[in-house]
């Protein structure tokens, strides 16, 4: 099913204050939680889950244990979550694919909004503006002159396929600067790394952590970073504001959620912990070994909001018929 935009918020804040109909909990959590993540084992977002689920099985003293759910582009998985006793005991690992981007593309068998208990996100992803060293640019002002309509360039940008953030985002590039990138789609993201390291492509424009290696050795050069602020992980890369490439800001969340009508004991006591996960060196060390920095909601309600304005954004962006190949 597609959510209707109108009163989304609404319905989101209306599912923290669901009457609950069971016994009220004692001491939450007193046994095991599951971590629904609905895709495969080993990959970024089985790995960004299961760092939160270690740290919430430290803080709140039982074990958090993750569950790879996959099938259908995360769309499986989130529709069992949303399908759990929402006692606290079931939790779901989502994503910007499964509550933004699949529920817009496709019919899914679940609300990414009514249906769901926002927690928090864990981490928020920004997209970075990377290009091959033979791209005669050190900048995103450089690098517009090449790409301008007007500058007769044929430069291009790898993606892993139509509607990925990366086709976004060079789509995005292509209408901020009245530019003619290319876009080369290739069956995954790993394929169009691959050839933009080789030199086969000019730029990709994708989340961080699998550039940094890359960057580190010399083998791409990061121009503009898609964010508000710049990254501890790369100090010296400009944020695409300050590159001079304006309203320029996205990326990809992954974030704590429950079936809606949890008890809101259960929502104040994961959002607690998930509140300071930016605080635990541990679990911040382990996330910026895989590129990442922690960021949680200031609320529950806050991160709901966030679903919801992210919902309307990509709408907007995924009603473009190049996206719809």
């Amino acid at each position: 099913m597609k959510p209707t935009l109108r009163g989304l918020t609404l319905a989101c804040l209306a599912s923290t204050s669901v009457a609950w109909a069971g016994t009220a909990l004692a001491d939450y959590p007193e046994r095991a939680v599951t971590i629904i993540v609905p895709f495969s084992a080993g990959g970024n977002t089985d790995s960004i889950a299961r760092i939160a689920a270690q740290y919430l099985s430290d803080e709140l003293g039982q074990p958090f244990v993750v569950e790879n759910r996959k099938g259908a582009g995360g769309t499986i998985g989130a529709a069992m979550a949303a399908k759990a006793d929402p006692d606290g005991y079931t939790l779901f690992f989502g994503t910007t694919g499964t509550h933004n981007v699949n529920p817009i593309l496709r019919d899914v068998d679940y609300d990414p909004v009514t249906d769901f208990q926002p927690i928090s996100t864990a981490v928020v992803s920004s997209v970075l503006i990377v290009a091959h060293p033979s791209v005669a640019a050190e900048t995103v002002e450089e690098l517009k002159a090449l790409t301008s309509s007007d500058a007769g360039g044929a430069l291009n940008f790898s993606s892993g396929g139509v509607g990925t953030v990366a086709h976004v985002a060079g789509e995005l590039y292509n209408q901020k600067t009245g530019s003619d990138l290319v876009h080369i789609p290739y069956s995954g993201a790993g394929d169009a790394l691959n050839d933009l390291i080789a030199g086969r492509v000019h730029l990709n424009m994708n989340n961080v952590p699998a550039f940094l290696p890359h960057i580190a050795s010399g083998a791409v050069k990061p121009l503009a970073l898609a964010a508000k602020k710049r990254s501890a992980l790369l100090p010296d890369v400009p944020t695409t504001g300050e590159a001079g490439l304006d309203d320029f800001v996205m990326g990809s969340w992954y974030g704590l959620l429950a079936p809606a009508g949890i008890p809101q004991e259960a929502v104040d006591t994961l959002f607690a912990a998930m509140a300071a996960l930016d605080d635990n060196a541990q679990a911040v060390e382990r996330f910026n070994a895989i590129g990442l920095e922690p960021s949680p909601s200031a609320s529950p309600e806050a991160f709901a909001e966030f679903i919801e304005s992210q919902y309307i954004w990509w709408g907007g962006i995924l009603d473009n018929p190049i996206f719809k190949k």
